[in-house]
C-alpha cells in the first residue's frame, strides 16, 4: 500500500510540475506576444495617423483650387468668360483633374475640357446633384465626396465651393452657384502609394464619407484581413472625414497563441517528465538502499544498518540507551537435523516475537548467522531487565512448523550508553561478550546500576542445553 501511494505521489507531483511549469511558460510567452501586438498596434497607430494627414492634406489642395475660382467667380458675376483660362491653368498644375465645371445660378454651366459635364455622367450626375442640393442650403463651406465611381468605371472624387455674395439689402448671402472638380484618385490613395502602404507590412482599410449618398465608402482595401484591434485615423476633409483602418500582416505574434500552448505544453511536459524521472531514480535509489541495509529473511535492519543506527545515536549524545545482544541456542541443530529451511523458518519467528516486544523507539537488527541485536532506548535499567525477560519468555514458547512443534531458546548479553562505552563498535563488542562470557547473565555481576534481585531475576527460567529443540 505504502509504495502504491508513493507511486502515486510520484505522478502527482510530475503533474504538479508539468502544469506549473507549462503555465509559467504561457504566462510569460502570452505577455511577450502582447507587448509585441501593442508594440505593433502603436506603430499602426501612427503610421495611420500620417496617412490621414497625407489625405487631410490632398483634400484642402483641392478645394483650395475650386476656392480660388468660386473667388473670381464672385467678382465676375455676370461674366463667365474668365472660367475657361482659370481651369486650363489649374488643370495644367494638375493632371489628375478629369473635368471643372462653374454652375452659375440662372445660366448654363461651362465646362473643361469641352463636352465634359457632371450632370451627363450617369456616375457623377446623382452625387453631384446632392452635393448642389446641400451647397444652397449650407453655411459657404467647401465639400469633398469620395469615392465616386464615374460612367467609364473610374474612381474619382469631387471637390466642390459653393459661390455666396452678401447682399446689403437683404442683410443675407445669395447663392450665385458653384465651381465643382472632378479629379482621379489621389495619388494617396492610388495603387503605388497603397502598394507603399502593404510593403510596410500593414493591410489597410481607407473609407471614404459619402454624405447621404447610397453608395459604398469603401475606396480602397488591400487583400489581408484587418484585425479586430486595427488602429483607425480619421482625415478631417471639407464637408466630412475618411477614415484610415491599419493592422500589422505576418506577424508572428499575431498568431503564436496555438504555438506559445504547444511551446508551454512541451517544456512543461519535458520538465515534467525529468521531475518523475528524478522521483523514480530517488525511489530506486531508496530501493536500493533499503535492500542493502535490510536483512532479506527477517526483514528486519541487517549489520550495515546496526552500525549506522548506532552512529546516529550516539552522535546525539541521548541520555541513556541499552544495546542487546540475542543469540540464538543450537540453530545448526535445526538446519542439520531438519534442514536449512526450518532454520530460516525459525530465525523468522524469532524475530517476529523479539519485534513484538520492542517499543516503536526500539529497533531490531540481525548481526550475524544466529545473533540479534535489539536496541532499546530510553528506558530504565530495571526495566530493560524486565522486557528482555519478556523476550526469553515469549521466545521459548513452541511453534509449529509444518509438522514439527519447535521451540528454542536465546542468550542475552547487554551493554549500556554511555555508562560502558561511547562508540558503536565498543558497545556491540561489549554486550556480545557478556552475552558470551556468562551464558544466561544479561549484566555483569557486580555493576552498580544493576540490583541484585535484578539480576537474579533476568538469569531465572533458563532450561538445560540437553531440553532445547523440538517437542515431538
Amino acid at each position: 500500500m505504502k509504495k502504491k501511494t508513493s507511486g502515486i505521489n510520484k505522478w502527482l507531483i510530475s503533474f504538479v510540475v508539468f502544469a506549473l511549469v507549462a503555465g509559467a511558460c504561457w504566462a510569460i510567452f502570452s505577455g511577450i506576444c502582447q507587448h509585441i501586438n501593442k508594440d505593433n498596434l502603436d506603430k499602426a497607430q501612427t503610421a495611420a495617423q500620417k496617412y490621414s494627414l497625407s489625405l487631410e492634406l490632398l483634400a484642402r489642395d483641392m478645394v483650395t483650387d475650386t476656392g480660388r475660382m468660386a473667388d473670381v467667380a464672385r467678382q465676375q458675376r455676370a461674366n463667365d468668360g474668365w472660367f475657361m483660362s482659370a481651369a486650363q491653368s489649374i488643370a495644367k498644375q494638375n493632371t489628375n483633374i478629369l473635368g471643372i465645371q462653374y454652375s452659375p445660378l440662372g445660366r448654363p454651366p461651362v465646362v473643361y475640357p469641352a463636352g465634359f459635364s457632371f450632370g451627363g455622367d450617369s456616375g457623377l450626375a446623382p452625387a453631384f446633384t446632392k452635393m448642389q442640393d446641400a451647397a444652397i442650403i449650407g453655411d459657404g463651406s467647401p465639400q469633398v465626396l469620395s469615392p465616386v465611381k464615374l460612367q467609364s468605371g473610374t474612381q474619382g472624387v469631387i471637390a466642390m465651393t459653393p459661390v455666396f455674395l452678401y447682399n446689403n439689402r437683404t442683410q443675407n448671402f445669395d447663392y450665385l452657384g458653384n465651381v465643382a472638380l472632378v479629379m482621379k484618385l489621389p495619388e494617396a490613395i492610388q495603387d503605388k502609394a497603397l502598394q507603399e502602404i502593404q510593403d510596410a507590412g500593414y493591410n489597410y482599410a481607407i473609407y471614404g464619407n459619402n454624405g447621404t449618398l447610397e453608395q459604398d465608402g469603401l475606396v480602397a482595401r488591400s487583400e489581408g484581413d484587418l484585425d479586430e484591434n486595427a488602429a483607425e485615423a480619421s482625415a478631417k476633409v471639407p464637408g466630412g472625414h475618411w477614415q484610415v483602418k491599419l493592422s500589422v500582416m505576418d506577424s508572428w505574434a499575431k498568431s503564436a497563441q496555438t504555438m506559445g500552448i504547444l511551446i508551454s505544453l512541451v517544456i512543461g511536459a519535458i520538465l515534467g517528465g525529468l521531475t518523475l524521472w528524478g522521483l523514480s531514480a530517488r525511489q530506486r535509489r531508496a530501493v536500493s538502499r533499503r535492500a542493502l541495509m535490510t536483512d532479506s529473511l527477517t526483514q528486519i535492519g541487517n549489520k550495515r544498518s546496526l552500525q549506522e543506527y548506532l552512529a546516529g545515536m550516539c552522535h546525539q549524545l541521548k541520555a541513556h540507551f541499552v544495546v542487546a545482544c540475542m543469540d540464538i541456542d543450537n540453530l545448526k541443530d535445526f538446519n542439520k537435523n531438519y534442514g536449512r529451511d526450518t532454520g530460516d523458518a525459525v530465525l523468522k519467528e524469532v524475530a517476529r516475537r523479539v519485534g513484538s516486544c520492542l517499543k516503536d523507539d526500539d529497533r531490531l537488527f540481525r548481526l550475524g548467522e544466529d545473533t540479534f541485536v535489539a536496541v532499546i532506548d530510553n528506558e530504565s535499567l530495571e526495566g530493560v531487565s524486565r522486557r528482555l525477560e519478556e523476550i526469553r519468555q515469549k521466545v521459548s514458547m513452541s511453534f509449529e512448523y509444518g509438522d514439527l512443534k519447535l521451540r528454542t531458546y536465546i542468550d542475552v548479553g547487554c551493554a549500556a550508553f554511555p555508562m560502558d562505552a561511547r562508540k558503536p563498535n565498543e558497545l556491540v563488542k561489549i554486550a556480545d561478550q557478556r552475552m558470551n562470557v556468562k551464558k544466561g547473565n544479561v549484566f555483569p555481576e557486580g555493576t552498580d546500576w544493576l540490583g541484585e534481585d535484578d539480576a537474579q531475576e533476568t538469569s531465572a527460567g533458563k532450561e538445560a542445553p540437553g531440553e532445547k529443540g523440538t517437542d515431538e
